[in-house]
């Protein structure tokens, strides 16, 4: 059995990456799959790094943005539209991966028929370029196991109630093989999300089906601690927000309580500093979307501030 393979690789001005993501696509040992192309509108010099593969036969399609789209997972979307396989891979396009990365990850799906999703472990690149470290031991420490020392499969729920919903597990999407039908149909689009879309997709994806991991260190993942949205906090709690709103709607059954404290680390947010007409704007929308949801969140970050000024008060 070889399953065709659509590789979406979205682009925005990472034109210095772009000849190690492209070849390392193109020269995977699974030869069975089409490339598609996508920049938004790049201002540096990723069209010219782009039209350089245009006559490659692997590549299908490449799109070039005449306007920014404002958000990569409308470049997401925009490239399933025009797949043709059967799984999916969307690499972005600041990362590379193992030439053996498809052979690899297919012959684990293969293995687990439910399986709508699979991942493999990451190597963490630095801005050297070094990779010195992969993610399973960060996520062995966090979660006090050595789960991801090994390769396993997974309930989809199983896998969101214990582990995908607290944080991110699934810590790369270019490290991530799709069912292509089952991405389509979840429609991870329908929400208005800039910063957690992958998670949303995952969690949409999982909801459905199982999850197998690789525990081979298959993708290269560039700087992965980027602190450059860190001014951005609000919008991540307001996106985090709205997943779980979905999640609380549509997922069950779910354990209430893990659901809950999953629900707080993710929407942890101070109540006493940084309003302004942004957050207040925010809280007004969520407020409109589950009231009761955002009140559990706002006892619970009024509970946790008043606890830290009580401990800092105690000690000193």
């Amino acid at each position: 059995m070889s399953p065709k393979v659509s590789v979406i690789i979205p682009n925005y001005n990472h034109g210095e990456y772009l000849v190690q993501r492209i070849e390392s696509v193109l020269n995977q040992t699974y030869q069975n799959f089409e490339v598609i192309i996508l920049d938004d509108c790049s201002t540096d010099n990723s069209g010219d790094v782009i039209k350089i593969y245009a006559g490659n036969p692997k590549i299908t399609h490449i799109v070039l943005n005449d306007n920014n789209s404002g958000s990569p997972f409308k470049q997401w979307q925009r490239g399933l539209e025009l797949t043709t396989g059967e799984w999916v891979w969307i690499a972005e396009s600041d990362d590379y991966a193992d030439h053996c990365f498809l052979e690899h990850m297919l012959l684990a799906v293969n293995k687990l028929p439910t399986a709508g999703l699979a991942y493999c472990d990451s190597n963490i690149v630095t801005g050297d370029g070094v990779a010195r470290q992969t993610f399973g031991s960060f996520k062995n420490e966090r979660f006090k196991t050595n789960r991801w020392s090994e390769s396993h499969t997974n309930n989809g729920l199983d896998e969101l109630e214990n582990y995908l919903l607290f944080g991110g597990t699934i810590n790369n999407t270019s490290a991530v093989l799709f069912k292509c039908d089952l991405l389509l149909r979840v429609n991870p689009f329908d929400l208005p999300l800039r910063y957690i879309g992958d998670k949303y997709a995952f969690v949409k994806v999982l909801a459905e089906s199982d999850v197998v991991y690789v525990q081979e260190a298959l993708n290269y993942y560039r700087d992965p601690f980027n602190t450059k949205h860190a001014d951005r906090f609000i919008l991540y709690f307001y996106e985090q927000f709205l997943l779980f709103d979905w999640v609380w709607r549509n997922v069950g059954p779910i354990n209430r309580e893990k659901f809950f404290r999953a629900f707080y680390e993710n929407t942890r947010n101070s109540l006493f500093r940084d309003w302004n007409q942004e957050k207040f704007s925010l809280y007004r929308k969520l407020f409109q979307v589950n009231r009761y949801l955002l009140m559990k969140s706002i006892a619970h970050n009024f509970r946790m501030a008043f606890a830290s000024v009580f401990s800092f008060t105690k000690q000193h």
